[in-house]
């Protein structure tokens, strides 16, 4: 017996099962044919940003194609286009308006506000280094946003 006598399908495969694998083989090459075909002439849609919280800006920073520099993600454009230089006043300011700060969380907030309470307000606005996780660095970040007034 010859090498492509041995080689015919009829002899490893049912009469059906050559029909199914005949079916499975023309609509896989049918599928990759139209997955082309359409992306050849498809027009390139607008690439959608997420505006919406600040997981949507983490999901995009991470996975994203493109490499994003930390000071261009959505969360800090959302706060840079609320906040205006010297608009936050440290003693007066609620612990909403603290935490919109570029670095300051809700939690950080409340202790700005409790320092505030304990010491009867804030004197000068370095004084605010004196809080827990507030250091030269974020000090630095949120310096130009905030003001003290008596």
């Amino acid at each position: 017996m010859s090498f492509f006598k041995k080689l015919n399908p009829n002899n490893f495969f049912t009469k059906e099962e050559i029909k199914v694998l005949l079916f499975l083989i023309l609509f896989t090459v049918l599928g990759i044919a139209v997955k082309n075909f359409g992306s050849f002439f498809q027009v390139e849609k607008p690439k959608k940003q997420f505006e919406n919280t600040d997981f949507d800006s983490i999901l995009v920073a991470v996975f994203s194609d493109e490499k994003i520099d930390k000071s261009e993600t959505i969360i800090n454009q959302k706060k840079d286009n609320v906040l205006k230089k010297h608009s936050i006043d440290l003693n007066k300011a609620t612990v909403e308006e603290l935490s919109r700060l570029p670095g300051i969380g809700e939690k950080t907030a409340m202790k700005i506000v409790e320092y505030r309470r304990r010491y009867g307000g804030f004197k000068k606005i370095e004084e605010l280094m004196k809080i827990e996780r507030i250091g030269q660095k974020t000090f630095e970040k949120i310096k130009d946003y905030i003001k003290i007034t008596n």
